[in-house]
């Protein structure tokens, strides 16, 4: 893990006079989403090394480079800077939802509380972001994680239609009937002609029932990569929260909780599938 955040010593912003230099605040919140996922997989990997291991060396490492995630790295890509300029109610209603919810309780599942080098509030804190991130990947651009995204079922591989079936099989008997040689052109043609793709070529929905499924699916799984959950409930992420956050990302209608919670059953204690924002290394 010490590899990625050497990754992001080595990365160098656009200078302000560069032809495609766009100012941090005029960016969608998706573009300042990317680099958030492995960030905090790495920061997390290290507080996990450094628990298992608390030997003063192993501490002295971890500490110098939490540091310098926080004074450096999460200013640089300004994804926490700006969600919070732009919607930091809704940040603030998550963090309240999960600390002050009657009879609930919420801890980080994966790394233990009383660090001496980072508060309790803050590792929250560093969750919530995370899973803000992957949800708003997942909703917005779920595309950057190509066959992982296909075998998520958050994208889908393009067929022909009807009209490119019947032109291709009318060329390909025309072909026949000259005849005349075109090498590999010939197997595209009748791949075409029986409906299937030449290549890969996958795509998201923009159907708001199917950003909705992704968002929560994703939520879902992020949650419980990285929370303890005990609620009176199934011990789910918030339907509350999650609404917060289809505000962040500007769905619309707003759904209520009744709708949010069959798609949290669905994709809830699906221990064989991993949350796409784990999948981070075949897009950064």
């Amino acid at each position: 893990m010490k590899e990625i955040i050497s990754q992001f010593d080595n990365h160098q912003p656009l200078d302000e006079k560069h032809p495609q230099f766009t100012p941090d605040e005029d960016l969608q919140l998706w573009e300042l989403a990317f680099e958030y996922p492995p960030l905090y997989e790495a920061l997390e990997e290290m507080f996990i090394e450094s628990s298992r291991n608390p030997n003063p060396e192993t501490l002295k490492e971890t500490i110098s480079a939490y540091r310098k995630v926080e004074e450096k790295h999460f200013k640089t890509i300004k994804f926490e800077q700006i969600l919070n300029d732009r919607f930091g109610s809704n940040v603030e209603s998550i963090l309240w939802l999960l600390k002050t919810t009657h009879g609930s309780t919420f801890t980080p599942k994966r790394v233990p509380l009383g660090l001496d080098f980072i508060s309790d509030d803050r590792q929250l804190e560093l969750i919530v972001l995370n899973i803000i991130a992957g949800a708003v990947i997942a909703y917005d651009i779920p595309d950057v994680y190509k066959k992982d995204g296909e075998a998520a079922g958050a994208l889908k591989q393009i067929y022909p239609n009807q009209e490119v079936k019947k032109l291709a099989e009318k060329l390909c008997k025309a072909i026949r009937k000259q005849p005349l040689w075109v090498g590999d052109l010939t197997l595209g043609l009748y791949d075409l002609a029986h409906g299937e793709p030449v290549e890969t070529q996958l795509e998201s929905s923009d159907k708001p029932q199917d950003k909705l499924e992704r968002l929560v699916k994703e939520i879902t799984l992020l949650s419980e990569r990285h929370l303890i959950m005990r609620t009176k409930g199934a011990g789910r992420f918030p339907s509350q929260a999650i609404i917060q956050i289809l505000r962040i990302v500007g769905h619309f209608p707003t759904p209520d909780v009744r709708t949010i919670s069959p798609i949290q059953k669905k994709y809830a204690k699906k221990d064989d599938e991993e949350p796409l924002a784990t999948k981070w290394d075949n897009y950064f």
